[in-house]
């Protein structure tokens, strides 16, 4: 029943962030736990098949616990993980991968899956930071608390790089730079700039905002614009990595890079293949692209500035089988239709890149069955210090 407090041990942690343990046969969930501890837990919410609990007691900690290095930790929304050493994050998150394989897309992988990180703090380019004036007048800026809508507000972002970290605190010694209808701030990190962006609502007028600052990174010899509202991947300390292992040694005639944004496989891909289809939906990303491929004297790299689910659906079957596809779907994953569409392209390689393991899976699952088998899989830390994963995994068609 709610309320009620029991002694447990965690025995894993789940995607989300959560540790497991079981009363009996149910299974219960509780935040901030590590693999190994001895815990006293309050019941917070019973269902049929499984409970949440909160910790009241640290009986026995894990050896994997920590002191966590942000005092706002537990109470701000954006880090999950800091109460982990991170060789362990970095084992739980291959264990979420592997696990959701298994569980989520029937697949048991019983290879390698390697693990690629960098610096566990410092790392974020990006970052969309709430605004708030509380009671008193006082402007609050920082996150979500965790499962709420309230500000926490976070003077000293550890997981920020340290130039959108000195912005962050600018702000908080002069609030008066924050418009007074503001409801968010982006910071956005190129190598040379922070373009600081505060904005009102929370999802509209996405080209507008893009349209107030373009950030500039040069990544494996390659130069990139983006704006504040354009996608692009947010460790600045693991990106380079992250691509290598994407495109690996992929070489041919032509490449076809479904959601493309603005070119960050696209463009490396030039290098190597003749051709090269950026397909993306997202016209300020497209047109990011389209100018970053004329910026770097890439002729190869052609833009179709429609949805994948259109180009699959009305131009694929017009177009050369390609050598290679590389996949970056949204966090919602690629979906039945682009998976049946992409698998009636047979291209003899695939690289798929996600940052959800559970769709990832389901969508894995689809390519299994259409004849492609799994090569490698990488995971890449490209969030540290929160559950989140970044997911390489690559395909052949089976012979």
């Amino acid at each position: 029943m709610i309320g009620e407090v029991h002694d447990i041990t965690i025995e894993k942690l789940v995607y989300g962030g959560d540790g497991l343990a079981h009363i009996g046969s149910q299974a219960v969930f509780v935040p901030f736990a590590a693999v190994g501890d001895q815990l006293r837990v309050r019941l917070t919410e019973v269902e049929r098949n499984y409970a949440r609990g909160v910790i009241e007691e640290i009986l026995q900690p894990s050896p994997t616990r920590r002191t966590p290095p942000c005092a706002r930790f537990g109470v701000c929304g954006g880090c999950q993980l800091q109460h982990l050493n991170y060789a362990a994050q970095l084992e739980a998150k291959v264990t979420f991968v592997r696990e959701s394989l298994r569980r989520l897309g029937n697949i048991e992988w019983d290879g390698e899956i390697a693990m690629r990180s960098a610096e566990e703090f410092g790392y974020r380019s990006r970052a969309e930071l709430k605004i708030a004036v509380d009671e008193s007048g006082r402007t609050q800026i920082g996150y979500f608390q965790a499962g709420t809508r309230e500000v926490c507000d976070v003077e000293n972002c550890l997981i920020l790089m340290p130039a959108a970290n000195r912005e962050l605190q600018r702000l908080h010694v002069e609030p008066s730079l924050i418009p007074n209808d503001a409801t968010r701030v982006h910071f956005t990190v190129g190598d040379e700039e922070v373009i600081v962006t505060p904005a009102t609502g929370e999802n509209g007028k996405s080209e507008a905002v893009d349209g107030l600052g373009t950030a500039h990174q040069r990544i494996n010899e390659i130069n990139y614009s983006f704006g504040v509202r354009s996608f692009f991947q947010g460790n600045r300390l693991l990106v380079e990595e992250l691509v290598k292992t994407a495109i690996d040694d992929a070489r041919g005639k032509l490449a076809v890079d479904l959601y493309a944004g603005v070119g960050l496989f696209s463009l490396q891909l030039a290098k190597t293949f003749e051709q090269v289809c950026a397909v993306e939906g997202n016209r300020a990303a497209a047109n990011h692209g389209i100018e970053n491929a004329r910026a770097n004297n890439l002729s190869n790299v052609r833009y179709e500035p429609i949805s994948v689910e259109a180009w699959l659906k009305y131009k694929s079957s017009g177009a050369a089988r390609p050598d290679f596809v590389l996949l970056d779907p949204p966090r919602a994953g690629a979906g039945n239709q682009v998976i049946e569409r992409l698998a009636a392209m047979a291209s003899p390689r695939i690289a798929y890149v996600s940052c959800d393991p559970a769709t990832l899976a389901r969508d894995l699952r689809l390519l299994i069955e259409y004849g492609y088998r799994i090569d490698s899989i990488t995971a890449l830390d490209m969030f540290p210090q929160t559950f989140h994963v970044e997911t390489v995994v690559q395909l052949r068609i089976a012979d």
